[in-house]
């Protein structure tokens, strides 16, 4: 099993679009995927889950039963310490067979304020911050055994909080989603500086932990794929195609000196020397949106829409497919 991340500090660049059609595309080239919605705004949630059911999830945060309804009320009882983390109900998420969903909560946010003190007990060798930090990753682990995924895809938020840190350091490898903006490829310095450090630090707190403790807490060694170019704008004619073409030119060095040099300076062996783009992903226009109101990727509308986009919905298709295969194959997934 493979740990994933779609992970920027900037936000709008359709991380959740991508992970949903990844997922999909994952699973019809025969792997078994598990998404985890990690950010609090629950976007990867309300793609599959209508507003009703999610009024009857969130009441159940409070429940004593042993099952959890969703990823906070898994790990409530750990960070509240009155016990271990919950099993949590893993939805069937849309149309796809081999596709499950840990359903996120915007109460999550009270999960990241108890993060800081348990990155201070976690260097103090403090059983009590090994615990809230690895909840999540106690919890997904069991959800993907239960599943038996291939590939766990976190969707977190756009930030460089303590939440991601602790996400981040629990995956085996991230993807920057990368859109054509100067805000976009700023944050990417952000990104590389920061989870550098995290996996500085983390390794600081393994050095230090008891050899027994250091067979519960993940490698926090997360290396980079590479990143996808996302919600590109394809235009006919030599002029039209400049400006993205531009954006391109600009965004690969980036890469390479904002983050994949940083992290090779940390461990050769955290990002690869050659090509960092995994992919690209076009504009599909109103598409996304009516795959959010289906619950279904963008490539599955057929019925949906009208049958003029059918030729639109095959190329979305084989666009994500191509991205997933590339994925699979650098990840070893």
């Amino acid at each position: 099993m493979k740990k994933i991340a779609f992970f920027n500090h900037k936000g709008g660049v359709g991380k959740t679009t991508l992970t949903v059609n990844v997922a999909d595309a994952m699973a019809d080239l025969g792997r078994t995927v598990l998404l985890v919605d990690a950010d609090p705004q629950c976007n990867l949630t309300s793609f599959f889950i209508d507003e009703p059911q999610l009024e009857g999830l969130f009441s159940d945060n409070n429940s004593d039963d042993e099952a959890a309804s969703t990823l906070w009320s898994a790990i409530k009882p750990v960070v509240e310490g009155r016990g271990g983390v919950r099993q949590v109900e893993v939805w069937s998420a849309g149309e796809a067979e081999r596709v499950f969903l840990v359903p996120g909560d915007v109460m999550l946010s009270e999960y990241e304020e108890e993060l800081p003190s348990a990155w201070t007990d976690s260097f103090a060798r403090k059983t009590r911050g090994y615990d809230v930090m690895t909840a999540v990753a106690q919890v997904v682990n069991n959800a993907a055994r239960a599943v038996r995924a291939n590939v766990v895809l976190y969707d977190v938020g756009p930030n460089v909080g303590a939440l991601n840190r602790a996400i981040l350091l629990d995956c085996d490898y991230f993807v920057t989603p990368v859109a054509a903006d100067l805000f976009s490829l700023r944050a990417l310095s952000t990104v590389g500086r920061s989870v550098a450090k995290w996996i500085g630090d983390w390794q600081t707190i393994l050095s230090l932990a008891s050899a027994e403790d250091r067979k519960q807490l993940p490698k926090g060694m997360p290396s980079y794929l590479g990143y996808v170019t996302s919600a590109y704008k394809v235009k006919k004619g030599r002029s039209a195609a400049l400006p993205h073409a531009d954006w391109e030119s600009k965004i690969a060095p980036r890469v390479r000196y904002q983050v994949v040099d940083v992290l090779r300076a940390v461990d050769p062996k955290l990002a690869a020397s050659g090509s960092n783009k995994l992919g690209g992903v076009k504009n599909f226009q109103s598409l996304p949106s009516e795959a959010q109101k289906h619950g279904v990727a963008i490539g599955k509308l057929h019925g949906y829409v009208n049958g003029g986009h059918h030729a639109t919905l095959d190329e979305a298709k084989d666009e994500f497919a191509e991205l997933s295969r590339e994925i699979l194959k650098r990840s070893g997934a």
